[in-house]
């Protein structure tokens, strides 16, 4: 399964991750931590997805240690073949209200009439991450850090600091 511990991203990615949380709460914004560091196998499961038959995907789930799918689930939710988050770099969140994940992107849970995965995605951009939202596949939990590094320096085993 992938992994929700921040201590398992990069340095400086973590310590991103903590100081976002800790501005996302003081704003009145609670949210958790779903996803950090993914292994190749998940995050070519996770593509296979939407893209392959029910049976593929699920072979490829299984071997990367994911549970299985339903058929309705098996729809694209990612463009990429390879993640930022492989490399230690990136992490998902999901806003809570009352210990419940609010996964609506126009939920406004601090009631300032700002949609706070909005919310989020600015204060996630005011700690030099890149978010998701800005995508052209739009991705409102993610946020990266690669300190300008590219995926070929990930590849070879860079980190940003």
């Amino acid at each position: 399964m992938p992994s929700r511990n921040i201590d398992d991203l990069c340095p400086a990615v973590a310590d991103r991750c903590r100081r976002f949380i800790d501005e996302c709460k003081r704003k009145g914004i609670p949210v958790i931590v779903t996803s950090t560091i993914r292994t190749e196998a998940e995050q070519c499961a996770y593509y296979m997805q939407g893209r392959k038959d029910l049976n593929t995907v699920n072979k490829y789930r299984r071997e990367a240690g994911l549970p299985v799918i339903t058929q309705k689930e098996n729809r694209i939710i990612t463009k990429n073949r390879i993640s930022i988050h492989e490399f230690e770099c990136a992490f998902d969140v999901a806003v809570t209200k009352a210990g419940t994940v609010i996964w609506e992107i126009k939920a406004d849970v601090n009631g300032n009439n700002i949609p706070d995965y909005e919310e989020i995605g600015i204060i996630g951009e005011s700690l030099g991450l890149r978010w998701g939202g800005r995508f052209t596949f739009k991705d409102y939990c993610h946020f990266e850090y690669t300190g300008n590094l590219d995926i070929a320096d990930l590849k070879d085993g860079d980190r940003p600091s």
